[in-house]
């Protein structure tokens, strides 16, 4: 008895969802020099701890030590520093986007610098709009493949195999040449736009 095999049709899309960011992350750093590497390490904390009391619109826990690394200053490519040793402590500071300004503001006042500042979504709201993003690429999917199947005749009659793929989403930084130029940078992010795409493939049926 011979065997049948049914038609099918393969269509993809891609949905995209956007809102605004919902916290920001500041990346610092502070320098601290040394004749020894204990006396740069400590200068450095001490520094990260000035920058730290300077900051009134975040809560402590929101501002953390991710990095701290001692050098000689003739293992460096450019010292900034007379000193033997130098010691760079990092931070990282999450706050929501409206008091970036003037964290930023707070952070540079107190003797630290700005490297990075990156707007984005926490991850339950990037989750849900992920969702959303995933239903209307599965829309869009349906009518691309019922525009193809109508052109021939056939109609779908349901979905055969379904998949999800990567595509790029938005980020919104503010890099350490712009925070160099201009520390007082009037900080509005724009929206972020989250995308998810797929591939449908979809059972056909003559009408």
């Amino acid at each position: 008895m011979p065997s049948t095999t049914s038609r099918t049709i393969t269509t993809d899309a891609v949905g995209r969802c956007e809102a605004v960011p919902d916290y920001a992350r500041i990346e610092g750093f502070v320098i601290g020099e040394g004749e020894s590497a204990t006396d740069a390490r400590a200068m450095a904390k001490e520094r990260a701890s000035t920058v730290r009391e300077s900051i009134t619109d975040v809560s402590t826990d929101q501002i953390r030590t991710v990095n701290l690394k001692v050098r000689e200053s003739d293992e460096m490519f450019e010292p900034v520093t007379d000193a033997l040793f130098q010691a760079t402590e990092r931070l990282h500071i999450d706050c929501v986007p409206k008091t970036t300004e003037s964290v930023v503001v707070s952070v540079t006042n107190a003797g630290g610098r700005i490297q990075n500042v990156e707007f984005q979504l926490h991850e339950d709201t990037r989750r849900e709009l992920q969702n959303e993003a995933i239903c209307s690429a599965m829309v869009r999917a349906r009518e691309k493949a019922e525009q193809i199947a109508a052109a021939e005749g056939l109609a779908l009659v349901g979905v055969q195999e379904a998949a999800t793929k990567e595509v790029s989403t938005g980020l919104e930084s503010v890099v350490d040449e712009a925070l160099a130029a201009n520390p007082d940078t009037n900080f509005q992010p724009a929206p972020i736009t989250v995308s998810a795409g797929v591939d449908v493939v979809y059972e056909l049926s003559q009408e």
